[in-house]
């Protein structure tokens, strides 16, 4: 959770302590402050971790810290322009180039899981870093870490559900594949497979998978093949959720007209496929031409497709429950709803979603004015006491006018916003989304893109990959940009690898599932209140990485009392 940049002097420190349950993941970094030649020599192993008795969890993998360049800060960013760490390599991928100083630093990211067949306690593990070439005196040092592993297990389906967009033809293009096809070719498949295995190994569930796909043309399911994709996604990588392929205009033209009658019995099929595989409870329809739907014609359009999937439950009795980036309070302007493309203003009874929506997903700030802000409307508890599900997403730099006036107009965001996805904020904005979640019975979280870039530049050295355009034309460094996709031309291979932020929406899927165990033992209280020293509302928790850390340990030991 520290960002070392290339020549700041980090904090000194010779050994690395952590603790995680069985099934879990977790990481520590080792910061070798040398000159640029001998941070080019170097290299680290690590050993197997071992406890006194003997028994051993594998090395941790080891994986260098890519920079990249900020040029211009996200609006409202508390942090200055420079390079960040965030893309991590593996030690034999190309090098990027070192700054031209006596001492720099070069950070590394050694990531540890736990098998579930692990026996509790505390295990060890030796870091060696040697550096050795024709123009530098070999040398060789070693660092101590010490893991303590709890006694309990992670649940093997994330407690926390998601949705998060990576769309098989943005992969195509990134990686230099016809994104026109109908279908990707098989090379393009072994290179989407490595996406959806990358995410589901980070706890996150990707929304359509490409192999589960009908036939673009018939719009016809071969069960036998959607059957095993959906295994594969299910059962093999434990996805805690995974989408309906359908769009308003695929597999069929005119799904709510002329081909209702085949679509409606298309998606009865697909969930019967999913129901046979004990997974209903993870599946979900959503459509990207509907979101975050601000119009009356939109509005429309969800209630037509809320009445769609009605009668696919009535006519085939099976139910799918429908997803939509919308807050449940209904849009209204100065007493009527907002204006359609053609100026028309509806009365405002028709402005809302209510019955035409099971998965309400508002953005992060929207959960603050609704449940925590000076004028409440609660309406996002009542759509929980319906039996609704509630999730939650952030996007950009959005925050509440009434948050910022509270706070006296602040010209940047240091802690207790709206939590902001974006490289230049500090990082618990990513992490501590698990700790406010359950506070308001929010089940799910989504996040729109894994490899945006708004315009062709190089993601690897310029964090600038999205521009609003259309609204304030600025940079949001990082937005929708959690892997890094290496490519032939310009690395020697075709490979997504993770980003230091990636790994922060893992550790908030963990700490989501502690609390989330802890509740299930009838804990919840406790844990709410072991969060509050840090994380007390969507608008009003602070950068205390120690406090979190903390909180983290004493709910792992009170889980370990059971």
């Amino acid at each position: 959770m520290t960002r070392v940049q290339r020549v700041t002097p980090p904090v000194p420190a010779h050994r690395a302590s952590i603790h995680a349950a069985r099934g879990e993941w977790e990481a520590f970094q080792v910061i070798l402050t040398a000159s640029p030649d001998e941070i080019k020599a170097a290299h680290l192993t690590a050993t197997t971790w071992r406890s006194e008795t003997g028994d051993t969890i594998p090395a941790p993998t080891i994986l260098r810290e890519h920079f990249v360049r900020v040029t211009a800060s996200t609006p409202m960013s508390p942090l200055p322009p420079g390079d960040y760490p965030d893309a991590l390599v593996p030690q034999d991928f190309p090098r990027q180039k070192l700054p031209q100083a006596p001492v720099t630093n070069q950070p590394y990211f050694l990531d540890t899981f736990v098998p579930r067949t692990a026996k509790p306690g505390v295990y060890r593990c030796i870091v060696t870093v040697t550096t050795s070439s024709f123009a530098i005196r070999h040398s060789s040092f070693r660092i101590t870490a010490t893991l303590t592993v709890f006694p309990f297990d992670l649940p093997l389906i994330p407690k926390l559900r998601s949705q998060i967009g990576t769309v098989w033809r943005d992969v195509a293009k990134a990686h230099g594949f016809d994104s026109s096809a109908s279908t990707p070719s098989p090379e393009l498949c072994r290179i989407l497979d490595a996406y959806h295995d990358l995410l589901a190994e980070h706890r996150l569930s990707i929304d359509h998978i490409y192999d589960g796909f009908p036939d673009a043309d018939s719009g016809q399911l071969d069960e036998k093949k959607v059957r095993a994709a959906l295994q594969r996604q299910l059962h093999s990588r434990h996805a805690a959720s995974t989408a309906l392929p359908l769009w308003p205009d695929w597999p069929f033209p005119d799904p709510l007209g002329s081909d209702r009658e085949r679509a409606l019995k298309y998606v009865a099929d697909w969930c019967r496929i999913v129901a046979s595989l004990d997974a209903s409870d993870r599946a979900y329809a959503y459509f990207g031409d509907l979101d975050e739907p601000h119009l009356n014609a939109s509005y429309d359009l969800v209630r037509k497709w809320g009445a769609f999937f009605d009668e696919v439950e009535k006519k085939h009795q099976v139910r799918i429950p429908f997803f939509v980036t919308e807050k449940p309070t209904p849009r209204v302007a100065d007493g009527v709803s907002l204006q359609s493309g053609g100026g028309l203003r509806l009365p405002i009874e028709a402005t809302s979603l209510d019955g035409a929506v099971d998965i309400w997903v508002p953005l992060v700030e929207d959960v603050w004015t609704d449940l925590e802000g000076p004028d409440p409307k609660r309406d996002i508890a009542a759509q929980l006491a319906k039996g609704r599900e509630v999730w939650t997403y952030p996007a950009l730099v959005q925050i509440p006018n009434p948050w910022l006036a509270q706070r006296g107009w602040p010209k940047t965001l240091k802690e207790g916003n709206a939590p902001s996805w974006i490289l230049d904020f500090p990082p618990m904005n990513y992490r501590i989304l698990g700790w406010l979640m359950p506070r308001q019975n929010i089940t799910g979280f989504s996040y729109w893109d894994t490899i945006h870039r708004t315009h062709e530049h190089d993601v690897w050295s310029d964090a600038g990959n999205f521009i609003n355009k259309g609204w304030d034309e600025k940079i949001y460094n990082g937005d929708g940009l959690l892997i890094y996709p290496a490519t032939k031309k310009q690395h020697g291979h075709d490979a997504p690898y993770a980003s230091i932020r990636l790994k922060w929406a893992r550790e908030m899927c963990d700490d989501y599932d502690y609390i989330a165990l802890a509740a299930e033992r009838g804990h919840k209280t406790e844990a709410l209140r072991l969060a509050s020293t840090f994380a007390r509302g969507f608008g009003d928790w602070n950068d205390n990485i120690p406090a979190l850390y903390e909180a983290r340990q004493q709910i792992g030991e009170l889980l370990s009392k059971q």
